[in-house]
């Protein structure tokens, strides 16, 4: 005697199914808003990283996002004081570690020479930033760390 167990659904017309899967809801759109901000922010950094290293016009530049960032972290902290995260444990060790790891590799990369074999993180960006494409390549990576941070 053999038994047979349903599942109520009608038996497929041959070994293979097509299953038709409809999405249940869109990807979000990019606001017009988001669009202006990323813009301005590349043009920004454009502009920015079009002035000589260490002068007043560039000092300038580094220092209006750091004032922004820092206004808007102070109004969101009025608004909304209980919002904070505690920093985990584990998180605080594992920037710690990546801190000592990367101190490590300055320090022995110094020390070391000839400097095209064993080279520093400065170094390595000095030959980045020897060119305006290089430097604003490194501003807008700065502006979107800086971006990230904040919106953590």
């Amino acid at each position: 005697m053999q038994i047979e167990i349903t599942s109520g659904l009608p038996r497929p017309r041959s070994d293979c199914e097509t299953v038709i899967v409809e999405a249940t809801h869109r990807a979000p759109r990019v606001s017009w808003r988001v669009v202006a901000v990323v813009a301005g922010a590349l043009v920004y950094s454009w502009i920015a990283s079009g002035w000589r290293p260490f002068t007043h016009p560039e000092a300038i530049a580094v220092g209006i996002p750091i004032i922004a960032a820092g206004i808007a972290t102070v109004r969101l902290a009025r608004r909304a004081p209980d919002a904070a995260v505690p920093e985990s444990r584990q998180g605080v060790l594992v920037w710690r570690g990546l801190l000592a790891a990367f101190l490590i590799w300055e320090l022995i990369s110094y020390r070391s020479s000839p400097r095209a074999d064993f080279p520093t993180f400065s170094s390595i960006t000095d030959t980045i930033m020897s060119t305006h494409p290089g430097r604003f390549a490194l501003f807008v990576i700065w502006l979107a760390i800086g971006y990230g941070i904040f919106r953590r």
